[in-house]
């Protein structure tokens, strides 16, 4: 008997245990309540998919009562705090009612551009592709010299006549490394000599460069040809080998890689579509505004876009400017600045910023237009994240602000151990306010029926991933 056939059988039997545990449970009650709380409890059912979704990569953690009780205490409180949050009005709260609208845009754009453009280039049967392709790999370089859509015929000639000038500087017996670092225009890549490490082919987006690899043999070059993004010529160096890790563990890994590397494919798709939809949205862009805005951050005509600006000279009454309108919406110069990580530092960032919020802004609308808000799981991440943020706000409240009070009252600004300190106390505190408020208790005459199912479940769990283990090795 094979391995595999094992395997199918252990699950079969691990199925049957789960399926006669369950029987044994009340008829009544196949989802026992493991606590109350006024006007709610926990369910075994939230528990047991709290914990394997937790423990889907820790083939050795299995429950215990510890376990049981830290993750069903923290259900409840979850559960309490939404009831206290409506309490405290924070759902009618302007601040909330605006993240709101805002996450829900992020998302609706998120959806429909994962949907309708992503998954379509980087699909589960391209990762499953890479992931065999996983070893050998080749030590790649290459000499680059971009295009864009902008650009002009006498620019493509000058690039197409810069790397032909590369070429020869190699036909003459110049160390690739070294013609890279003098005439390759990838940042990432020239001062290292052109050297873009262990490579597998998936990983080279551009699909007439993977082309191009497959076709060299190791430690040869190409001749210069164009690609997606511009002007190559590329190196390929020696192989080797490596072990394989499990798929569970690099697939995430593996999808980023995919996606960064066709980004442009997507991007291409999306700017196409975005020039459709505007068109239909009435969208529009305010120069006087965007200049203006510029200006006051110390933009000058004639001076690099990528020179850095001030923009901390913006007023409140600035960040109300509009910069652009569509039917039914707007986006403020505010929007641009509501991000830190993302806020712009020069007029280049500035306006990537501002196509990248009328892109999500645009998408959004559209993804409303067709009932994006209710496919899939849409709903229930909208709802999950509406209760997430009355939460969040909740805990801010009674529990963030209240530690910067006493951090004042202390004199306290860099001390990130007392902040901490007083965060957990006052935590600790408002939680057990909420338990004794809404009658938090355990249920526990039912911790043992649900230990067993759990630990059952678990243990098909660990069955089912050493099956698609071994699936994938073959």
């Amino acid at each position: 008997m094979n391995i595999k056939i094992k395997l199918k059988i252990s699950v079969f039997i691990s199925s049957v245990i789960v399926l006669l545990l369950v029987s044994s449970c009340s008829k009544t009650d196949q989802d026992p309540t493991l606590a109350t709380i006024d006007n709610g409890s926990v369910k075994y059912s939230e528990y047991v998919e709290f914990f394997l979704r937790s423990a889907q990569y820790k083939p050795d953690k299995f429950p215990t009562v510890e376990n049981l009780k830290e993750i069903v205490e923290l259900k409840a409180i979850e559960k309490m705090a939404v009831q206290e949050a409506y309490i405290e009005g924070i759902d009618k709260d302007s601040t909330y009612l605006n993240i709101v609208k805002n996450n829900t845009r992020r998302l609706l754009y998120q959806k429909y551009v994962n949907s309708g453009y992503t998954n379509l280039v980087v699909t589960d049967s391209l990762i499953e592709k890479f992931y065999k392709e996983y070893t050998p790999q080749y030590n790649m370089k290459y000499i680059m010299r971009p295009l864009i859509k902008a650009s002009t015929l006498e620019f493509v000639g000058m690039q197409k006549d810069t790397i032909e000038v590369a070429y020869k500087e190699l036909l003459k017996g110049v160390e690739f490394g070294k013609v890279a670092s003098k005439f390759s225009q990838d940042v990432s890549s020239k001062e290292k000599g052109g050297d873009l490490g262990w490579i597998i082919l998936e990983s080279m987006g551009d699909h007439v460069v993977r082309a191009v690899m497959d076709t060299l043999s190791a430690n040869s070059y190409s001749i210069p040809f164009r690609g997606f993004g511009g002007y190559y010529i590329i190196y390929k160096g020696e192989q080797r080998d490596v072990e394989v890790p499990p798929f569970e563990s690099v697939k995430q890994r593996i999808w980023k890689s995919l996606y960064q590397s066709r980004k442009g494919y997507i991007q291409d798709a999306l700017d196409k579509k975005f020039s459709d939809l505007a068109s239909r949205y009435k969208y529009k862009m305010n120069e006087a505004a965007i200049e203006e805005a510029l200006k006051i951050a110390g933009y000058k005509a004639n001076v690099s876009k990528y020179r850095e600006l001030d923009f901390s000279k913006l007023t409140g009454t600035d960040k109300a400017m509009k910069l652009c309108e569509y039917t039914d919406g707007e986006i403020l110069l505010g929007d641009l600045f509501a991000n830190s990580k993302k806020a712009p530092i020069n007029k280049y960032e500035f306006l990537k910023r501002l196509g990248s919020i009328s892109e999500e802004h645009i998408f959004a609308k559209n993804a409303l237009e067709i009932n994006v808000q209710n496919v899939d799981e849409i709903p229930e991440q909208l709802e999950s994240m509406r209760i997430s943020l009355l939460r969040a706000i909740l805990f801010q409240k009674k529990v963030q602000d209240k530690v910067e009070i006493k951090l004042r009252e202390l004199n306290i600004t860099k001390n990130s151990r007392k902040r901490t300190e007083l965060k957990n106390k006052f935590k600790t505190e408002y939680e057990d306010y909420l338990k004794t408020k809404y009658n938090f208790s355990f249920n526990e005459e039912n911790f043992d029926a649900s230990l067993k199912l759990t630990t059952e479940s678990k243990k098909k769990q660990n069955i089912e991933r050493n099956v698609k283990a071994s699936n994938r090795k073959k």
